[in-house]
């Protein structure tokens, strides 16, 4: 059984642009294999291609670039996501990218209330797949009449369990008493 995961990161102080082109080369691969993709950005052994946002001006070759502020922010937000998997029982080293969702957050601001608009924020979201890793165990009672049967032998144990303490109730009151213990039921 596949179940999704996610996890959702808002207002991050990184290029809107350069997390869509490193989503877009991540998408689709194993969690565990894109994060050591992205290490290997930030070693700049590989590169993040940009096909989308690709204006380099008049330099030559393929457009291409090591976004480091982004790339750590997509790695720790991955880590995340494999988490979050694992805390659902789901099978963390299956678990694929199938997709993100990508926003603007907003521009920061002075204490004063004043926009400073050199910056930006943007807010991203990455969801996942992955196989359910541990299946919930059967119950003993499997069919509607022997989960029938199975609560009447517990009603009747706990009436047994009320009989005998009533019983050892009324022997009691009856030796404080001297009376007999019929007397007292």
């Amino acid at each position: 059984m596949v179940k999704q995961v996610s996890a959702k990161s808002e207002r991050v102080q990184v290029s809107l642009k350069h997390v869509h082109e490193i989503m877009e080369s991540v998408k689709g691969k194993n969690i565990d294999k894109a994060i050591k993709y992205l290490n290997g950005v930030l070693e700049e052994k590989n590169f993040v291609p940009f096909n989308k946002y690709g204006g380099k001006g008049h330099k030559s070759g393929i457009p291409r670039g090591y976004p480091k502020r982004a790339t750590k922010v997509v790695i720790s937000l991955l880590e995340e996501l494999k988490s979050n998997a694992k805390n659902i029982n789901l099978d963390e080293s299956s678990v694929i990218i199938k997709k993100y969702s990508l926003g603007r957050g907003g521009y920061p601001r002075f204490p004063s209330g004043a926009v400073y608009r050199h910056g930006k924020f943007t807010n991203l979201a990455v969801f996942g797949e992955a196989e359910v890793k541990a299946q919930k165990a059967e119950s003993k009672a499997s069919t509607p009449a022997e989960v029938a049967e199975a609560v009447k032998e517990k009603k009747e144990e706990s009436n047994n369990d009320a009989t005998k303490e009533n019983g050892k109730l009324a022997d009691e009151g009856a030796g404080d008493k001297g009376l007999p213990a019929q007397a007292i039921q």
